[in-house]
């Protein structure tokens, strides 16, 4: 029966550490589908972004369109003169507000792929702890189980110098 422990305290440490390498693989797992999640949440802000800038397109061109309407209604040249003028404060305010959508767009998007790579790098180092964990499973069953990193024995023989029983030894 006492033979049989070794094995069994082996098949333990063996079972232990797999289940250690497995957290690691299910952390890692969660945090790419994190990561996954996050890079489809920043492409959806993104697009929120872009559909901004096709209002404001949308709206310049509704502004332009009714200052060239009421301008040619008056008897006025919808191309020179005040109406002119209008019109192009009206592109310059409208590509203000474009160029805006469009960095908000960028930056949506930046900062969502920033913590899509901050979750894969998390990932990373949960593989690498459950490995580290199962390594250490095993190194500290191997160290009980062999003696290994003790101090060595009393009475055994090193083959160098002061050997018990020899000439030169105590006995």
């Amino acid at each position: 029966m006492t033979q049989a422990i070794p094995f069994v305290l082996a098949g333990l440490t063996a079972a232990t550490a797999y289940s250690q390498l497995k957290v690691g693989q299910q952390q890692a797992k969660g945090l790419m589908q994190q990561a996954a999640f996050r890079r489809v949440q920043a492409r959806s802000e993104a697009l929120k972004y872009k559909q901004q800038g096709v209002a404001v397109m949308d709206n310049i061109l509704a502004t332009k369109a009714s200052i060239n309407a009421r301008a040619a209604a008056g008897g006025v040249d919808a191309f020179s003169g005040s109406a002119d003028v209008l019109g192009v404060m009206t592109e310059a305010k409208g590509a203000n507000e474009l160029y805006l959508t469009r960095d908000g767009e960028k930056i949506a998007f930046g900062v969502g792929e920033a913590q899509a790579m901050q979750y894969a790098s998390q990932a990373k180092s949960a593989m690498a702890a459950g490995r580290t964990a199962a390594l250490s499973t095993i190194t500290a069953y191997a160290v009980g189980q062999f003696g290994l990193g003790g101090k060595p024995g009393g009475d055994t023989f090193s083959g160098i110098g002061d050997a018990p029983g020899t000439a030169m030894g105590t006995g």
